[in-house]
């Protein structure tokens, strides 16, 4: 067991960082996924001529006119396709992502997930296109599309085997991190408010039969059923999340330039970081900023096209640009809102490098604290009330701590990067020692983001920080984000099923994947779910990323088709573009 997860590891940390175990294959630690994801996006938005940019505005125009039907094919409108792509798009990844990437990625990792969101408009409005282009119809009226379908009629049969590659990443992706990782955030997340708001705790398995309940009401209906529940709770649950956002930004506006300040100097290396280790704060800004961009749009990976698939139109650009307005809600708005609140309020997201020196130290045993007092006593956080009177007053005590745990031995390599010198971590120590005795140093946000929270925590954190009882309003988001990721990839997983296996399986499915849910909430650990996600999401993404750029010619004649797209946009195909 433990070699299977040791292989899960390597493959994850392969794709996503170019490593294998402790070595670095590919030089920078960017995953090939990274790179054949940037550069897929670069190419279609290249061949395009920057249509997503250009056609931003009217396409928002498009998203208003999408609340009605724009054809008879289809079985939900393109708000509702819309609606559904963001349940699976808004989720655990706006708030738990976003946290994640800036613990281990640094806020650089914010402006690469804008990166990743740009190019990604461009896959969205390809992929979109494509999959409304090649849709299929069954024997019982029943809409089937996405990646599976235009592998197979836009390629051919000769390439059947890739679109099977997909659907089988589908299920596995759609059981781990859209259903699993989504009830279990709910679960974790409402025990631990709870507990701390109210002092009593729930039961997981009590919560897992109340969401497996509500996925069942919901999904047992079909895609017009999961469509009429998102095109109601999205917009919602959205407009109420960014405006209690902007609530605390507002509070805090002082403090924003600084955080996009922050953002910008360490997407490129130019933020002090630890060790003065700027390339590799860079690489590591990249490597999770992507990662978790792409686990929050979607864009590339396959699964909202599987939706858009399903809009009543008749114009497949006309969708492919509706498509592309989700990945900018998503990560453009609704992301940036979730960085901005973690880090221009205080809440205990920033640790002092003495504390984390100090708590290393006790650990493992180089020194003891002085009688009738703790770690935080000595070493308050960059958040502790009264930290400059304790500096005041004990920061003496406090540096020669430190400097008699060095004394001791102890080392802070662990903190510092692979391949940092002796040099580098003098730098840190020393970093340690200033954070001891001045507390200029412990309000100076830009030193050290570390955390004893996780995931969702942080965010969680630092709503509580800013407004009474903001936890419960990460809580209440996280459950209707979570949830309507839920049954938006309930119905993906449907159609790879469907693809595979046939239309009888679909009824059967749905009762598997609330007994799916179910197991999620009750699950102890969840590290190895992300993993197997992580290396499931790539296995979306790499056969639709083949298939984008092997059809790329298809969605530019489409394009051109559709008039020059600066000069007004008609509703219907004129022609079918040729073949390439």
């Amino acid at each position: 067991m433990e070699a299977l997860v040791t292989l899960i590891e390597n493959v994850a940390g392969f794709i996503w960082g170019g490593t294998w175990g402790d070595s670095v294959v590919i030089p920078g630690e960017i995953g090939p996924l990274a790179i054949v994801l940037l550069g897929t996006g670069l190419f279609v938005m290249i061949r395009l001529g920057g249509r997503p940019v250009r056609r931003f505005v009217p396409a928002l125009a498009e998203v208003w006119q999408g609340r009605k039907a724009q054809g008879d094919d289809g079985a939900i409108t393109p708000w509702q396709a819309l609606s559904t792509a963001l349940s699976g798009q808004v989720g655990t990844g706006n708030l738990a992502g976003v946290a994640t990437a800036i613990a281990m990625g640094g806020p650089g990792a914010i402006f690469w997930m804008w990166i990743t969101a740009l190019l990604g408009m461009a896959l969205a409005f390809a992929e979109s296109s494509l999959a409304v282009k090649y849709r299929e119809t069954d024997e019982y009226g029943r809409i089937n599309g996405g990646p599976m379908y235009y592998i197979k009629n836009g390629l051919g049969k000769k390439w059947g085997w890739l679109a099977v590659i997909f659907c089988l990443g589908t299920l596995f992706s759609a059981a781990a991190t859209g259903s699993m990782i989504q009830s279990n955030s709910i679960t974790q997340t409402a025990i631990e408010t709870a507990r701390g708001t109210m002092g009593f705790s729930l039961p997981n398995w009590g919560i897992g039969i109340v969401i497996a309940g509500l996925v069942f009401a919901v999904i047992i209906g079909g895609i017009k059923s999961i469509g009429s529940v998102a095109g109601r709770i999205v917009p919602l649950m959205a407009g109420a999340y960014v405006l209690c956002a902007l609530i605390v930004l507002i509070l805090n506006a002082t403090e924003i330039p600084h955080a996009f300040a922050v953002i910008f100097k360490s997407a490129f290396g130019l933020q002090e970081v630890v060790g003065g280790a700027a390339g590799y704060g860079m690489m590591q800004a990249v490597r999770f900023g992507i990662a978790r961009g792409l686990f929050s749009n979607e864009a590339g990976q396959g699964s909202a096209p599987i939706a858009h698939a399903a809009a009543k139109t008749k114009n497949p650009v006309q969708q492919g640009e509706i498509a592309m307005i989700g990945v900018f809600i998503d990560t453009i708005v609704i992301c940036t809102m979730t960085a901005l609140v973690i880090l221009t309020v205080s809440g205990d997201f920033t640790r002092s490098p003495a504390l984390i020196a100090a708590n290393q130290c006790v650990e493992e045993g180089y020194n003891t604290l002085p009688d009738e007092t703790g770690v935080e006593q000595l070493f308050p956080s960059a958040y502790t009330e009264g930290r400059t009177e304790i500096i005041a007053a004990r920061g003496d005590e406090a540096s020669a701590f430190l400097q008699q745990c060095r004394t001791n031995g102890l080392s802070l390599a662990a903190d510092l990067p692979r391949g940092s010198t002796e040099a580098d971590e003098q730098a840190y120590f020393d970093k340690a020692l200033a954070a001891a005795t001045d507390a200029s140093v412990l309000n100076d946000v830009r030193y050290v983001y570390e955390t004893d929270a996780e995931s969702s925590g942080i965010t969680a954190r630092a709503y509580g920080a800013a407004l009474p009882g903001g936890e419960w309003i990460v809580t209440i988001a996280l459950f209707f984000f979570a949830f309507t990721t839920i049954i938006g990839w309930s119905y993906y997983g449907e159609q790879a099923v469907t693809y595979l296996v046939g239309e009888w399986a679909t009824h059967p499915f749905r009762y598997v994947w609330v007994l799916i849910v179910f197991g999620g909430a009750i699950v102890t650990n969840t590290d190895a779910l992300w993993l197997f996600g992580d290396i499931s999401n790539a296995s979306m993404a790499f056969p639709n990323l083949i298939a984008i750029i092997a059809l790329s010619g298809v969605v530019v004649a489409m394009h051109k088709m559709n008039d020059d797209p600066d000069h007004g946009h008609p509703v219907v195909d004129k022609t079918e573009p040729p073949a390439e």
